[in-house]
């Protein structure tokens, strides 16, 4: 099973950048890989501008928050939630 940022790496193979978090939603959209969880992981992407695939893709596997448990607190390990 191909995972998360492979499959962001191949539904944003030909997108266009700079791109920001919507844009990139929406080629996803349009190009047919969207995928519960790839949008979900994009969705979660800080606001901001990114300048290549790589630039997503680093952010995709980003250190994961995690909440006094240990759990990740964005419901994914590998995704980081932005929310300062």
């Amino acid at each position: 099973m191909a995972s998360v940022t492979d499959r962001a790496r191949e539904a944003l193979s030909d997108t266009e950048f700079p791109a920001d978090r919507n844009t990139l939603l929406v080629r996803v959209t349009e190009r047919g890989g969207a995928t519960a969880d790839l949008m979900h992981a994009l969705a979660l992407l800080p606001e901001g501008i990114y300048t290549s695939l790589d630039a997503v893709v680093a952010g995709l596997d980003a250190d994961p928050e995690r909440d006094d448990d240990g759990a990740p607190t964005s419901g994914r390990p590998d995704i980081v939630r932005d929310d300062d």
